[in-house]
């Protein structure tokens, strides 16, 4: 009077794998003993006694708060490759039924999981125990890849690899990652930093760990023909894992390719060089005017490298109280041309360019009206000018006032000045008349 029923149970390694067993007939089979192929979860005896795990919770353990529902189903935490195969639940009373499981466990990995740049690993999706009727495809990072054999590992090929197996009746999904040492920033050598003259502009390069210390080098090359170049003056490189450079000031002329490169330990003790090469565009606004100082003025957009510029933007920004800025689309070319530069086109301007994932940077320039400035320092000069003449007239007249007053306060005083004035009125008349007799006859003597 057995009844024996067969079913398959797929489920991820890592996972909580639940293996049915519901007795259906219980209320007339009354069951009395439940038995895994593996462990005794639940025994009843004739005389009523019931037998139960009284030890620490395995892995794999029956709920008992389930059973008064029939329900002997059993479940296996962390689910291991070694936990997949056959269980057979059995469960006894007035009658005898039998359900036999066939549980499949589906492990992801890579050989091997862990890898520097360039080198080979493959991603491996393994079911134990191991069935035809299946199909299992790839996901990396969430979308659908054919690639499984890594000949040439990358950072692109870092991240999430999920393997995805349909069998009838469901489908389950087992997870791995794929570690890739090496240069984490920049992941791959197209890379491109713009930066305007005069600015200040860093050029990342980070490594994983596993860096051998003290074997980072820069070097650079011409974008065109790949000849060796000197670093710019105000090239700076730090040390360690995070062997970013800095150029603190950009000239003209740094442009072209900057290899940051190091070695890194390998399987074996080995030692493996990964480099990384990045662009440096030098970007600058040039003006062209003619010989008249308020004539017409043309800005333009310069990049050393514009092969990847599709449009150009000019913005005019303005600032307002509390510093508020206000930024205007001017014009979408690479120049703009100002006919007559007044005082209002006196201030801050910048080419913004883009490309085909969006804007890529900013170049600023300053505009400055020299006739506005040279009219604003004649202006002052002229009132100041004018406040000091004022100023004397006022002083000379306060020292009259203060002349007058003294002689009203001692008439004495007026008497002997206007003698004193007086003689000296005389005395130079007498000396006149004596020099003009000098001339008119030059026999006598004059003494």
């Amino acid at each position: 009077g057995s009844q024996c029923q067969e079913r398959e149970v797929f489920v991820a390694q890592g996972s909580v794998a639940v293996l049915p067993c519901v007795d259906e007939t219980s209320a007339i089979s009354h069951p009395t003993a439940v038995y895994w192929s593996r462990i005794t979860v639940w025994r009843r005896d004739k005389n009523g006694l019931e037998f139960r795990p009284v030890r620490d919770s395995p892995r794999a353990s029956c709920p008992v708060s389930n059973f008064g529902k029939s329900d002997y189903s059993l479940h296996i935490t962390e689910t291991t490759i070694e936990d997949g195969g056959k269980y057979v639940c059995e469960v006894e009373g007035k009658t005898q039924m039998v359900k036999v499981i066939n549980l499949r466990v589906v492990r992801a990995s890579f050989s091997p999981a862990i890898v520097v740049e360039g080198l080979i690993t493959e991603a491996k999706c393994d079911i134990s125990p191991g069935t035809q009727f299946v199909s299992i495809n790839w996901k990396q990072n969430g979308i659908f890849t054919s690639r499984t054999s890594l000949s040439d590992v990358s950072q692109r090929d870092a991240g999430h690899w999920t393997c995805r197996v349909a069998y009838n009746g469901g489908v389950v999904e087992a997870t791995t990652s794929l570690q890739v040492k090496g240069i984490v920033t920049p992941q791959n050598d197209s890379s491109v930093v713009y930066a305007a003259v005069g600015s200040s502009v860093s050029l990342p390069c980070v490594f994983t760990e596993g860096l051998i210390p003290y074997t980072v080098m820069w070097r650079r090359t011409s974008a065109t023909s790949y000849s060796s170049l000197p670093l710019p003056a105000s090239f700076s490189a730090s040390a360690g894992p995070s062997a970013s450079a800095t150029i603190q000031r950009v000239e003209d002329g740094d442009e072209g390719m900057y290899t940051c490169s190091g070695m890194m330990k390998g399987l074996n003790r080995g030692r493996i060089k990964v480099q990384r090469r990045m662009e440096l565009v030098v970007t600058r606004v040039s003006r062209s005017s003619s010989s008249s100082g308020n004539g017409p003025v043309t800005l333009t957009c310069h990049l050393s490298n514009s092969s990847q510029i599709t449009s150009y933007e000019w913005l005019r920004v303005t600032y307002g109280p509390n510093d508020t800025q206000t930024v205007t689309s001017v014009q979408k070319t690479k120049s703009y041309r100002i006919q007559e530069v007044t005082e209002k086109d006196a201030g801050e301007w910048v080419c913004r360019f883009y490309g085909k994932q969006g804007v890529l940077g900013n170049v600023t320039y300053q505009i400055h009206v020299m006739g506005s400035s040279g009219n604003k320092t004649a202006m002052v000069m002229g009132l100041g000018f004018l406040f000091l003449v004022i100023f004397l007239i006022l002083f000379q007249m306060y020292r009259n006032y203060r002349r007058k007053k003294m002689i009203l306060l001692y008439p004495a005083m007026e008497t002997i000045v206007h003698q004193a004035a007086t003689e000296r009125e005389q005395r130079g008349r007498s000396g006149a008349k004596m020099a003009e007799a000098c001339v008119g006859d030059p026999k006598p003597v004059c003494v």
